[in-house]
């Protein structure tokens, strides 16, 4: 009876072996395939990481705001307004809208540095759109801004989703250091070069002006801000005769200037001031927007000796704090009312055409 319950107990024992055998088997090779995946996983990861990444938006900073210029003039002109002027190294939008009267008595160029392209003031397209109804036509020309932003390149998706594993691979691997260099010196050679902004801005006014004169406009008064007066100018004022200038006629491309003092954070210098207010004949407006608290009148003083310095036969000041804001639409603004009295004061038509 002893022997029958060992032999039992012995064929219980080797049953149960077997057993664990068998489910250690089946798990073992569960597990082995997840060592390995599968090959399409790998082909559709390798893909990935070699897809090339996708083409910029734009191709410069120059390409993007001539984009978002067309819709931003777009949105505020009609289609007939919009004229394109060529210069050296680049085409430019312009906005231009003739007089509305049986004769054009002149222009008024207005010029601009925005901070942002589509950011045009709304009391410069204020006299744009209006002063025509007077019988003075306006160009309207944005100008390349002081302080530009780069263009964002785009990155591939794909790219961005490759494994970790693979990228600090990468990482840790010592790159070639002449294959780098080479395409570093390819892509340098390939790049466009860096064209000065004053260079930009003398380009664009020079075609502004040009553009006129054909139009047969040659009694303009040109309206700049402060962060691009001294460039715009510098050119304008090579072209003046002072020998034959006289009281009421100034013989060049420009019979009166309005300065604007838009940007708060560029302040004319002394020696920019000097410049500017350097052709003692040429009337000049000069605006300032801000309340008149103790940094501008300090400003303003300095802009006031300047000209004083500078034997400016015509110069005056204009503070408009405390108007209320102007609109689009606004035909009798006293900025606007301001600025045409300016106009038909200073630049009667009395132009010298020829030159």
């Amino acid at each position: 009876m002893r022997y029958g319950n060992r032999c039992w107990q012995s064929t219980l024992k080797f049953t149960l072996a077997a057993a664990c055998l068998t489910l250690s088997s089946v798990g073992f090779g569960q597990n082995e395939p997840a060592a390995n995946p599968p090959a399409t996983e790998a082909s559709a990861s390798s893909a990935a990481s070699s897809a090339p990444p996708e083409k910029p938006l734009y191709a410069d900073a120059v390409e993007r705001d001539n984009a978002l210029l067309v819709k931003a003039f777009t949105a505020i002109a009609k289609a007939d307004e919009l004229q394109w002027l060529e210069t050296p190294n680049e085409k430019v939008l312009s906005l231009y809208k003739a007089g509305e009267t049986r004769k054009t008595k002149g222009v008024l160029l207005i010029i601009h540095a925005p901070e942002s392209p589509q950011l045009w003031p709304t009391n410069l397209d204020n006299l744009r759109r209006h002063l025509p109804l007077s019988g003075w036509g306006t160009m309207a020309l944005p100008l390349p801004a002081k302080y530009s932003t780069a263009v964002p390149e785009r990155t591939s998706s794909s790219a961005s989703s490759a494994p970790a594993e693979s990228t600090e691979a990468a990482a840790a691997s010592p790159a070639p250091t002449e294959p780098v260099a080479a395409a570093a010196s390819s892509s340098s050679s390939s790049a466009k070069p860096v064209i000065p902004r004053e260079t930009l801005i003398a380009e664009r006014v020079e075609a502004a002006v040009a553009q006129l004169n054909k139009l047969g406009q040659f009694n303009l008064v040109l309206l700049v801000d402060n962060s691009s007066a001294p460039d715009a100018l510098a050119g304008l004022y090579k072209k003046i005769n002072a020998g034959t200038t006289t009281g009421d006629t100034v013989d060049g491309p420009l019979q009166a200037l309005i300065l604007v003092n838009l940007q708060d954070q560029e302040p004319l210098t002394k020696e920019q001031l000097a410049a500017i207010f350097s052709v003692s004949a040429l009337p000049v407006m000069d605006v300032f927007f801000r309340v008149d608290d103790s940094a501008q009148k300090e400003l303003r003083r300095t802009h006031q000796a300047e000209a004083m310095r500078k034997d400016l036969k015509d110069y005056q000041q204009l503070i408009l704090p405390i108007q209320p804001p102007v609109t689009l639409d606004d035909t009798k603004s006293f900025w606007l009312t301001k600025i045409h009295g300016f106009m038909e004061r200073k630049a009667e038509g009395n132009e010298v055409k020829g030159r």
